[in-house]
């Protein structure tokens, strides 16, 4: 799988150091979410998601999920964005929590928009 790039693997490392609500960017920025979510043979499960109210509900804008790698790097594995409707599941694993296979195009397109995405955090948040 496709690791992201070095300057969103120091981003998401900041993030996940302790997992919580990044919220520094004032008005007009989206807060930032980060959780852990699981512990998989090959690594750490996070969430990292920006959320908007409609209706009522908390949508996803987006949320993408990252193994942390017992390598240091981050793999996303999905990636959600309610408002349009899209979720892509990249990686499947078996009850036992090993990789059985994934969707390699849609892996590594998704750690492409993960850099940029993660360039905006850094930038957003004033994380250095």
């Amino acid at each position: 799988m496709r690791a992201v790039n070095k300057k969103a693997k120091a981003v998401l490392d900041i993030l996940t150091e302790n997992p919580r609500v990044f919220d520094n960017g004032g008005p007009g920025i989206m807060a930032v979410h980060v959780e852990k979510l699981c512990i998989l043979n090959g690594g750490t499960v996070y969430s990292v998601a920006h959320y908007y109210k409609q209706n009522g509900d908390m949508m996803r804008d987006p949320d993408i999920e990252f193994l942390k790698g017992r390598d240091g790097n981050y793999y996303p594995l999905s990636y959600r964005q309610d408002g349009l409707g899209i979720f892509h599941e990249v990686a499947v694993y078996d009850s036992a929590g090993q990789l059985k296979g994934y969707r390699p195009r849609m892996q590594k397109d998704i750690a492409i928009f993960a850099g940029t995405w993660m360039k905006n955090i850094r930038e957003q948040q004033g994380l250095s």
